[in-house]
């Protein structure tokens, strides 16, 4: 359980924040990642043609930022828009969608790929997403466990998981730590 190398991450806004931040903008409602995906079952995801969150390759080449996809879906939203389309939430839910999610499967399936792996978990509120599910589900070759959905609702879940395990082996705090928003748990492949 606490034998896991982290192979690539998020650099600014978690993707989860970004749903968040997006549908608090255009008032989609809360949490972001359930209200966006809902409204997108009705929307066109090509639309828009959102830029993909990615850095270059190198050392970090697993590691996905989405603060520009998200500056571009609240702030510039009309440059992306293909022209033919209704421009209406819906098609802009369902673009910012397939652009965040599509990143986040594509450079999960590179990091397998790359490093022999044959199985992947998802996990946290954004493993709730119906689109990254069907994603996930049309690739051949390798295999994806999901948590059930209410389990999906909260990284708590992932968070207690990992002191279960802890606290069976003995391992347990002497109460001096802080809370931390974002806490490295495990450490990186590379410095």
């Amino acid at each position: 359980y606490d034998q896991i190398e982290v192979l690539g991450t998020t650099i600014d806004d978690a993707v989860g924040e970004a749903f968040d931040k997006v549908a608090k903008f255009y008032d989609i409602g809360f949490p972001g990642g359930v209200a966006i995906d809902k409204l997108s079952r009705s929307g066109n995801p090509r639309a828009f043609r959102f830029p993909r969150p990615s850095l270059h390759k190198g050392e970090a080449y697993y590691d996905v930022s989405y603060s520009g996809l998200k500056t571009a879906v609240i702030h510039q939203s009309e440059q992306f828009w293909d022209g033919k389309s209704e421009r209406s939430l819906p098609n802009l839910a369902a673009s910012f969608q397939k652009a965040a999610i599509d990143i986040l499967v594509d450079r999960a399936l590179a990091a397998a790929a790359d490093n022999g792996l044959r199985r992947i978990v998802a996990g946290g509120g954004v493993a709730a997403n119906s689109y990254l599910r069907e994603r996930f589900a049309a690739e051949p070759g390798v295999e994806v466990i999901f948590p059930s959905l209410k389990l999906c609702t909260d990284n708590a879940a992932m968070v207690a998981g990992f002191g279960y395990h802890a606290l069976r082996e003995g391992k347990a705090s002497d109460f001096s730590l802080n809370a931390e928003a974002r806490v490295r748990m495990f450490k990186r492949k590379y410095p």
